[in-house]
């Protein structure tokens, strides 16, 4: 029977550290690893709206040196406001999280670069590819959103995050890698999302004016 109570109270103590994907066990709050944390920043695609060194871009904030402790910095990850995309465990384990926080409180922002343009994109060529693509299926004709999928026009998210987005997505939407549509592909769409008229204010519209 003490047998029997000791191997109970094992299973518990192990079920009290979550488990990443790759088996490790992580303590909630426990010190990531700056050097692994750097190369997974840069694989989980951070690197795309928050800078190589997090420093910030036009797409995303500064967040080198976040203030947040770890726990606090991976609840935000898997439930962000804003334009962020949510990155659930199937994407970036705890463990991983804790590393790149590791790498982000140490990360200088010496080496700022300044924020990627935008590429020039052709708006009927985007038109084009919205319909051909099957965009409209979720976001509508105007990009205006629908049951299966967010509004995306007019004013669009910066490219930065909007072309990560379609590589990389989280929920339900499919990747589309560049053997599907290319950078400049995604340069056109966007061109035609920012072409898209602003809807006019509802006190305008009779039939919903107050």
């Amino acid at each position: 029977m003490k047998l029997l109570g000791l191997g109970a109270a094992a299973i518990l103590a192990v079920a009290a550290f979550p488990v990443d994907l790759v088996g490790r066990q992580a303590a909630p709050g426990a010190a990531g690893n700056r050097q692994t944390g750097q190369s997974m920043y840069a694989k989980a695609g951070c690197e795309t709206c928050h800078g190589a060194n997090g420093q910030g871009t036009a797409a995303g904030p500064r967040i080198a040196g976040t203030a947040r402790d770890v726990p606090g910095f991976i609840a935000y990850v898997r439930k962000p406001t804003g334009t962020m995309p949510a990155q659930g465990p199937q994407s970036v384990s705890d463990q991983a999280l804790g590393d790149i926080h590791a790498f982000l409180r140490s990360a200088s922002t010496a080496q700022s670069a300044a924020p990627p343009s935008v590429p020039a994109g052709r708006v009927e060529a985007g038109a084009a590819l919205y319909a051909k693509v099957g965009c409209y299926q979720c976001h509508a004709n105007q990009a205006q959103g629908g049951l299966s999928g967010p509004r995306i026009g007019p004013d669009p998210i910066p490219f930065a995050r909007f072309s990560q987005y379609i590589r990389t997505p989280s929920g339900d939407m499919p990747p589309y890698t560049a053997k599907v549509l290319s950078n400049q592909d995604l340069a056109d769409i966007y061109a035609f999302l920012q072409s898209l008229p602003r809807p006019p204010a509802v006190n305008t519209i009779p039939q919903l004016a107050p």
